[in-house]
């Protein structure tokens, strides 16, 4: 126990020392005094050595290491090595080196002759955060890579190994079971993938200590019949060692050796439980401040204390309801961390994990002999199988879209939660039933669209070089073009995922302006996997029945898309706003001649800021306040042009772009 509340001290002290998490830091320090107050008194002894721990991590928190070795000749050790990418580090500072050489491998050490620059990665609305992804691992700068040299080679390159399980394999289902579940490496953008995620249950499918931990103990304790037990325990981590192997530069390989040393040493000393085990493994990957950024490192740990303290809860229970009741209480102590991955939770995903937890483990055991390059016989019609049952799971009828909580909401609903498990811990029925009838209204409260019952929007989604453009009349929602690219699925990167971050349930309408692929190309995935009701083009608009104008009067006229572009023009809150689409200059002064008294407060500028729209005369006839650019971060058109922010400069006008600011939003 008392390394438990060292440990909560140490994390605290680490995680207030980042300004962002300061909420949690304060709630973790906070449970440690509690538990330390309560366990042992006020022990003056104890209370000295977790204060030193607590300044001691709250100093290490602060330190940022910079590399004192010039760029020119940067030397350091790969740590981690995935395709397009390797990390460096020389004891000091980690830096990331963009690279598709595979003459570099792990652990590697290498001599780089280059130049320094801060990380800088565009991505679009809800797409995966490479930059802070980064920085979450301690890397914040970048060497340029003109040329290396090995000072050492090791030849360790777990790639070539992955590479062949996956040659071996002749379906391409079956090569995508086994990379997500076997080699952790899911494949974004596949129907897999997509399905997973829809339904709220990729999580399961990653490689986890869930899954090894499990193997491990069930191994251990089966060969404790017949070896002793260090023996047991080696044999046991030397069968999982090929698969951590695989796996080498992951997190959750590196707390598996942790957990594996720890518990040798153990069995010699015999001193600790379980927990003093746990703390003292989590206390050694401290080592590394910015583990605890990981999701490897902190809901594993949060799993694990909520249940450890919960063991009362399914004593003297059939074993049936001691499953159930694990699973139930590992979805309420995850569901924060469910939300912020699929903007949504659905209380079905419980049931299912109870399903395909066992089913996985198995999956698991008979892709084993594939490390060893073993044929198992009808190994391939299983996963073809397994891939087509999993595709054909939906019960996305039942999810509740949600926004992230932020770390003040966290922190409420961590401390509701153990004030609920605390009462039925103790059997306090006064105190649990508070519990749960605070618990269910703090959920039901924060999942309502009440912010959408009330109020009207607009939101200018970042979906890179395109255009996407989210109408919120209350409940009533419009979406003027959905983006799209060669390269990602715009619809479910992005789009969907916004919706649901808007609580937003369905389309009522979709208006393409013009077929350009970057206002179009994502509307097939959309309606494949969002409810979308009615759509219009420049062909059958005049059916609209939406209070929504178009001004673009030649569109039949023309056979060029930019010029039959809808050029939108509504009010909102009391505001008009104008979306011109790509409409060239043309198209502008044709509005302009045909409509004598037009203005607008908000505008959307047409073809993303390029130079043949957005016209001196068109900006004297409409006067905006604010004038919106739709742009990808560094696009190879230039957009936007230096004449159109000139323009705009001139009149005034406030300039808002989505590859600086990201999404915009206007709420009325």
């Amino acid at each position: 126990m008392k390394f438990f509340i060292l440990l909560l001290f140490s994390i605290s002290g680490i995680i207030i020392s980042d300004l962002n998490t300061i909420f949690i830091g304060i709630i973790v320090l906070a449970f440690a005094i509690v538990l330390l107050i309560k366990k042992y008194g006020v022990d003056k002894r104890f209370v000295v050595i977790c204060t030193f721990i607590f300044i001691l991590f709250l100093i290490v928190g602060l330190v940022d290491l910079k590399t004192f070795q010039e760029a020119e000749n940067f030397t350091g050790i790969v740590i981690k090595r995935s395709e397009g990418y390797y990390i460096v580090f020389d004891g000091f500072e980690r830096i990331y080196v963009k690279s598709d050489d595979l003459n570099i491998g792990l652990f590697d050490i290498i001599k780089i002759n280059g130049n320094y620059s801060e990380i800088s990665f565009s991505s679009i609305e809800s797409e995966f955060d490479f930059k802070k992804y980064l920085e979450y691992q301690g890397i914040s700068r970048q060497i340029y890579q003109n040329s290396y040299t090995h000072v050492l080679k090791l030849n360790i390159n777990c790639s070539i190994f992955k590479n062949k399980i996956i040659d071996s394999l002749s379906s391409e289902k079956s090569k995508i079971i086994v990379n997500t579940i076997l080699l952790d490496n899911i494949q974004y953008g596949s129907s897999l993938e997509s399905a997973l995620s829809s339904n709220s249950i990729l999580y399961l499918f990653s490689l986890s200590g869930m899954y090894l931990n499990f193997f491990s103990y069930k191994l251990t304790n089966i060969l404790r019949n017949y070896f002793k037990d260090w023996i047991a325990l080696l044999i046991s981590f030397s069968i999982l060692a090929p698969i951590l192997f695989l796996n080498i530069d992951s997190f959750i390989t590196k707390r598996m050796i942790v957990a594996f040393l720890v518990n040798l040493i153990c069995l010699k000393i015999r001193y600790f439980d379980s927990l003093g085990k746990r703390s003292i493994v989590y206390l050694l990957l401290l080592i590394n401040k910015y583990n605890v950024y990981q999701y490897g490192f902190i809901m594993p740990l949060i799993i694990s204390t909520f249940m450890s303290f919960s063991k009362l809860l399914f004593k003297r229970k059939k074993w049936y309801i001691k499953r159930f009741g694990s699973l139930l209480l590992m979805f309420l102590v995850v569901l924060p961390f469910t939300i912020e991955f699929n903007n949504s939770f659905n209380i079905l995903t419980m049931v299912l994990s109870y399903i395909l937890m066992p089913f996985i483990r198995i999956l698991l055991v008979l892709m084993y002999p594939l490390i060893l390059c073993l044929k198992v016989p009808f190994l391939e019609d299983i996963l073809n199988f397994s891939y087509d049952i999993l595709l054909g799971i939906n019960i996305r009828f039942l999810d509740v879209n949600i926004p992230p909580m932020n770390q003040f909401l966290i922190c409420i609903y961590y401390l509701i939660l153990v004030f609920l498990l605390y009462g039925l811990e103790i059997n306090f029925k006064k105190i649990y039933k508070v519990g749960i009838a605070v618990y269910f209204s703090f959920i039901f409260l924060y999942s309502l669209p009440i912010k959408n019952t009330f109020t009207s929007s607009i939101s200018f989604i970042n979906v890179g070089q395109g255009d996407a453009t989210l109408i919120r009349v209350k409940n009533k929602t419009i979406l003027v073009d959905t983006g799209g690219s060669l390269y990602k699925d715009i619809a479910t990167e992005s789009l969907i995922p916004y919706l649901k971050k808007q609580r937003i349930y369905k389309l009522d309408a979709v208006f393409i302006t013009h077929y350009d692929m970057d206002h179009y190309y994502a509307l097939e995935s959309l309606k494949t996997n969002f409810n979308v009701i009615k759509i219009y083009d420049y062909n059958n608009f005049y059916e609209s029945i939406l209070d929504i104008y178009n001004f673009n009067t030649r569109f039949n006229e023309i056979v060029d898309e930019n010029s039959r572009s809808l050029v939108l023009g509504f009010s909102l809150g009391g505001k008009k706003i104008m979306l011109m689409g790509d409409a060239p200059i043309e198209i502008e002064k044709s509005i302009i001649d045909s409509y004598e008294n037009i203005d607008c407060d908000i505008l959307k500028v047409g073809h993303h800021g390029s130079k043949t729209s957005t016209s001196i005369e068109l900006l004297e006839a409409l006067s905006p306040e604010d004038a919106i650019i739709s742009c990808g971060v560094n696009n190879m058109y230039g957009h936007p042009n230096k004449e159109v922010i000139d323009r705009l400069n001139e009149f005034d006008i406030n300039i808002r772009r989505t590859d600086l600011e990201g999404t915009i939003e206007y709420i009325f």
